[in-house]
């Protein structure tokens, strides 16, 4: 079995091989068909595609002069006023030894950026127009400065679709000889909530376990309720003949003891909230649970004091 990681060993390594952004790919395959390369801003979750284009179009544009006309920056890390007057500007700067090349600049997780070191990005971009582009990649564009967003063609990247998702790490497992079946691939792909990254690394985790991949071994080693347990859980949370000390042991036994996440848990039950017909509950009260858990959840992402919140989500459905 190889040893690699394979999202590397099976990243597209061209436009052409790039699934679930069919659009933005035609628009960007034209463009550098034409020869233009305009500053681009990439927006949306992670895991969708984003780093993956851009290497497309690296490889593309450059070929074999990558190392000389594309400067990478992780801008969480290299993310303040610094780093653009010292790195950037002076990459920017420099003249191409290759004529009628223009270098790039590539800032991902540009999100993380101070908005010092954005405001001071801007002049550059403008005045080194000529020979240098941008390319920005984050998960939120909201935090991205509107004079840089307002030079920039600004591109979302929606979620990867779930036939995609599927059809790729069913390719995947034939390639690495695992046997997997279609249960288990629906199952890793609905856990995957279009994000095709997660899926692979799911996939390579499992298989350093067993290469003859179970439904059960999902939720097993990525410590994630089944979707049978969550949807018992869900039924005796809003079944009123249960008490709030039945519910509560139950949950705790299989949730807290267990070592589930607490978030990980208000999400699921959510999600299957919003999902199942509950024909006998009013849609206020929905809402209510939905606008709750949200805020519990919320709360658990600032503590480690999981139990609490257990208790915070049975009170919720039996305080009455």
């Amino acid at each position: 079995m190889a040893q690699n990681i394979w999202i590397e060993k099976y990243r597209p390594k061209d436009l052409d091989n790039l699934v679930g952004q069919d659009k933005i790919v035609e628009l960007l395959k034209n463009m550098t068909d034409n020869k233009f390369l305009p500053n681009l801003l990439f927006y949306g979750k992670s895991g969708t595609g984003k780093t993956s284009l851009i290497q497309g179009i690296i490889n593309k544009f450059y070929g074999n002069n990558q190392a000389l006309m594309v400067m990478k920056l992780d801008a969480s890390d290299d993310r303040g006023i610094n780093t653009v007057r010292d790195e950037i500007k002076c990459f920017a700067e420099k003249i191409s030894i290759f004529q009628n090349k223009i270098k790039l600049i590539i800032l991902d997780e540009a999100d993380s950026m101070t908005f010092d070191a954005q405001s001071a990005l801007k002049r550059i971009i403008e005045k080194y127009s000529s020979c240098t582009r941008f390319c920005f990649i984050c998960n939120y564009e909201n935090k991205i400065i509107n004079e840089i967003k307002s030079r920039c063609i600004s591109l979302k990247f929606n979620i990867i679709d779930n036939s995609s998702i599927h059809n790729r790490i069913k390719y995947i497992s034939k390639k690495e000889n695992i046997k997997i079946t279609k249960r288990t691939l629906g199952i890793l792909t609905d856990l995957a909530e279009g994000d095709l990254r997660k899926s692979i690394n799911m996939l390579q985790s499992i298989s350093y376990n067993k290469i003859n991949i179970k439904k059960e071994d999902c939720f097993k080693i990525f410590g994630i309720p089944s979707f049978k347990e969550i949807d018992y859980f869900c039924n005796i949370l809003l079944d009123k003949k249960y008490s709030f000390d039945f519910v509560y042991k139950i949950l705790k036994k299989n949730i807290i003891d267990t070592g589930y996440s607490a978030s990980i848990f208000i999400k699921y039950i959510t999600n299957n909230l919003i999902e199942k017909k509950l024909d006998n509950i009013e849609d206020h009260k929905i809402c209510h649970y939905i606008i709750k858990l949200s805020e519990l959840e919320y709360s658990v992402t600032k503590s480690t004091f999981g139990d609490i919140y257990l208790i915070g989500i049975v009170a919720l459905f039996k305080k009455n």
